[in-house]
């Protein structure tokens, strides 16, 4: 859904730096001189830029990190590094499926989805299907979203099976909300996964000034305040902060209750053809049914 996490804008620069993805670039970590000099050579107005992520990729990501949350700046990683931290946020949402079972056998969907098909087996859900030219809105889309606000979605109530909705959350005023009608729409035991920038390796959301931009400032411990506060009394916080790098968190939540699959009802399945014509009961037979 609505991106305007800088990470987005920095993936449109990484494809412009193909060069890089083939390219093993040695890195070491930053000395004060370097530190320094970056200082005076980096962009800092566009932090994606990309000769900042090529200066910048000469370090190891710990070096980088210490580095955005010195400045207060932008954390950089090249091509390769985001694939992988992409692939490990998907993973990490993904924890919200009740365990046990296969996806193929569950019902989610992917609030916010934008261009990420994270399963084939996850519904996508979003507020476009096209770029629609508003700033912080999706670089991509799936064209078979389906279109919901996240706070009034097409489902009824316990129907779903879990949620995730990776980089979604900041971008809405009132989280705790949205989240506690998330769990209305949930099974018993069904679950939440989460992806959330970390502002302090990303920016402050009090100077976004982008309608569809960051509403409010995640990271780890303000998350763990909110469901102290708020939320203790409808799940269980099964995870937070498990990811190895700095600008995302995931957090997973487990509604409370006992979990129940999908079951084939037997008022659709139990007759076959044959049976229910023997028994006067086809709907298609009028002489039977009088």
């Amino acid at each position: 859904m609505i991106k305007s996490w800088a990470r987005t804008v920095a993936l449109d620069c990484y494809r412009r730096l193909k060069d890089l993805r083939e390219r093993h670039i040695p890195q070491r970590e930053m000395t004060p001189e370097d530190e320094e000099s970056l200082r005076k050579t980096l962009n800092f107005s566009f932090m994606a830029d990309a000769e900042n992520i090529r200066l910048m990729s000469r370090f190891t990501p710990e070096s980088r990190e210490t580095f955005a949350l010195k400045t207060g700046s932008l954390v950089l990683y090249p091509p390769n590094e985001a694939l992988i931290i992409k692939h490990q946020e998907e993973e990490a949402a993904l924890r919200a499926a009740p365990s046990g079972y296969p996806l193929k056998v569950l019902n989610g969907i992917n609030i916010g989805c934008g261009d990420r098909r994270i399963s084939e087996y996850l519904t996508p859900v979003d507020i476009m299907r096209e770029d629609e030219g508003s700033s912080g809105a999706h670089h991509a889309f799936l064209k078979d979203a389906i279109l919901a606000n996240p706070e009034n979605l097409p489902f009824k109530a316990e129907s779903l099976d879990y949620i995730v909705a990776l980089h979604m959350l900041e971008h809405v005023s009132n989280p705790v909300e949205v989240l506690l009608y998330w769990e209305t729409v949930l099974k018993p035991g069904g679950g939440i996964g989460l992806i959330l920038p970390d502002y302090r390796y990303t920016w402050n959301a009090a100077g976004d000034q982008s309608q569809f931009g960051h509403k409010w400032n995640s990271s780890a411990e303000i998350f763990e305040r909110l469901f102290r506060v708020h939320l203790a009394d409808y799940f269980e916080l099964e995870a937070i902060d498990t990811l190895p790098h700095k600008i995302s968190f995931d957090v997973v939540l487990r509604k409370q209750g006992k979990f129940e699959p999908f079951s084939i009802s037997n008022a659709t399945s139990m007759n076959s053809g044959a049976e229910l014509a023997a028994s006067g009961k086809m709907v298609s037979n009028f002489e039977a049914l009088g």
